[in-house]
């Protein structure tokens, strides 16, 4: 009994993987016939693009130059850089304890030092200010010097988007800054609130999209046009939600060659199967489920819960007040959840956003432990929410799906090893071999695929700049292995939550520090 029990649920995961990967690869197909077609969208909605940037000192200026450079009518576009005071409260935090900092930099190793000094100083810099502050006779003043050489991500907003409007005078180039306490998701929240006094009295909330891209997107030079096209399809309501996909292919400032590093690589390429086979193959769902005009409880059930992803997170002006707006603790995942219960209208872009992948892997574990958290939160209220609680079944429909996925993530990888567990235990070693040679190669095809799909989509992307990272030639041999690891990266985030918890330690805020 606990033989065929174990069985069950290794070969259960495996076939899920499996399922997973053709979805994948059939939302890739329809994303790619999308994208060859020209898009001759009859009318345009205003389209307003939130930047909220945290210690973005380098990265702003690519970010808000390419957010202004989309293909996009004049006076339809509008970019709203959102600063936060909270970053520089933190710098007033550090400057307190800088003696206490640079003694530790001097007692810490190099690869330790410049951990601790990325979020302090910009990551592209936190290497070089170590060693300098490590080699000094006057360690304190040297990173003292260091701190104030980097100007604020407020200064160089407001040295840099004056320029920046001059070269795109068609584009609205605007600066908030967020003075009161909260992360992202209340820098977004300031902004939605002050739209009305910076668009145009045409830019009625029934046909203004509201995108979100962070400091480190590139987004494809015919997201917009693809974006009205979406929006503007004759007989068909505009949608409340429009969905850009990340592409994890961008190398950040902070990368550093090593075994690290091709962990991080093979994550960014596995995340290609997720994008397709999940976010875009749901959307993709719920769209056949309302064609096929099915009973109202039946379509409640079949529906797809659609996850909200931040970068390239396009929602109607209405509908996103109507709804909350953001939340923390995490910006986007929260708003997929209200609008799935909603029974929102939703599109996916055939055209691709680039951001950077993780640089470590403390990154990547910080991200999904707030991911993780904020999955729970969703939950928690989708469950209490009076609001949500009136959309009746849809939302109870919502609120077992993904309590039960989010149940998954922290325990699956636990009972998957507890279920190989079993069979060594029994002496079941057979099957248990069977198993893992299928697993691995369904893992060797699972990253070919991912790789070659890397490779087309960025050469199909609009925009792709140096820092692009294909796998290109012969991939390393160690790259498929890595594949392997990809679970364990998952979990380390549910892990390093429930860490927190019982230790009583509140989230941090941000998904990344660069």
């Amino acid at each position: 009994m606990l033989t065929t029990a174990a069985l069950c649920v290794l070969w259960g995961v495996l076939l899920w993987g499996v399922l997973l990967s053709l979805r994948a690869a059939a939302a890739a197909r329809v994303l790619d016939r999308r994208r060859r077609r020209v898009p001759a969208p009859a009318t345009a909605p205003h389209v307003v693009l939130l930047v909220p940037a945290l210690r973005e000192q380098e990265l702003l200026g690519e970010v808000v130059r390419a957010a202004a450079g989309l293909s996009y009518p004049p006076g339809l576009l509008h970019v709203v850089v959102v600063t936060t005071e909270r970053e520089e409260r933190e710098r007033r935090a550090v400057v307190e304890r800088l003696p206490a900092l640079a003694a530790e930099l001097v007692t810490a190793g190099p690869r330790e030092a410049a951990a601790r000094l990325t979020g302090v100083v910009p990551s592209g810099r936190a290497a070089e200010t170590a060693r300098l502050t490590r080699a000094s006779a006057d360690p304190a003043g040297t990173l003292r010097a260091a701190l104030d050489a980097v100007p604020t991500t407020r200064e160089v907003a407001a040295k840099l988007l004056p320029g920046i409007a001059t070269e795109h005078p068609g584009v609205g180039v605007h600066h908030l800054h967020y003075r009161d306490e909260g992360a992202k998701s209340s820098q977004l929240v300031h902004a939605v609130e002050r739209l009305p006094g910076l668009l145009p009295p045409e830019a009625t909330p029934a046909f203004t999209y509201v995108g979100l891209y962070d400091a480190d997107s590139q987004p494809d030079l015919d997201t917009l046009t693809h974006l009205a096209a979406a929006v503007s399809r004759e007989g068909a309501p505009a949608p409340d939600l429009v969905q850009q996909l990340p592409l994890q292919l961008r190398r950040p400032h902070a990368a550093r060659r090593g075994p690290g590093d091709l962990v991080l690589r093979a994550h960014a390429l596995a995340d290609l199967r997720r994008r397709a086979g999940v976010e875009a193959y749901r959307i993709m769902a719920r769209r056949r489920v309302r064609a096929a005009r099915l009973p109202a409880g039946v379509r409640a059930v079949a529906e797809p819960v659609v996850y909200g992803v931040g970068a390239g997170l396009f929602v109607r002006h209405d509908t996103l007040v109507s709804i909350g707006m953001y939340e923390e603790p995490v910006d986007d995942l929260l708003v997929g959840y209200k609008l799935s219960s909603a029974g929102a209208v939703m599109e996916v872009l055939p055209v691709f956003n680039l951001v950077d992948r993780y640089s470590g892997a403390a990154a990547l574990g910080k991200a999904y432990a707030l991911v993780a958290h904020g999955s729970l939160a969703g939950c928690r209220r989708l469950l209490t929410d009076p609001v949500l609680r009136a959309f009746g079944p849809r939302n109870t429909v919502v609120l077992v799906k993904e309590g039960l996925d989010t149940l998954w993530w922290f325990a699956g990888p636990a009972v998957v090893t507890a279920a190989a567990g079993v069979l060594l235990a029994l002496g079941a070693h057979g099957p248990l071999l069977v198993w893992a040679a299928a697993a691995c190669a369904y893992t060797v095809l699972h990253a070919r695929w991912c790789v070659r799909r890397a490779r087309r989509w960025l050469a199909a992307h609009r925009g792709a700049d140096a820092r692009a990272e294909p796998p290109g030639g012969p991939p390393d041999p160690l790259l498929y292995p890595a594949f392997l690891l990809q679970p364990l990266l998952h979990w380390a985030g549910p892990v390093r939550h429930l860490a927190r918890v019982l230790r009583g330690r509140p989230m941090v805020s941000g998904k990344t520090e660069r």
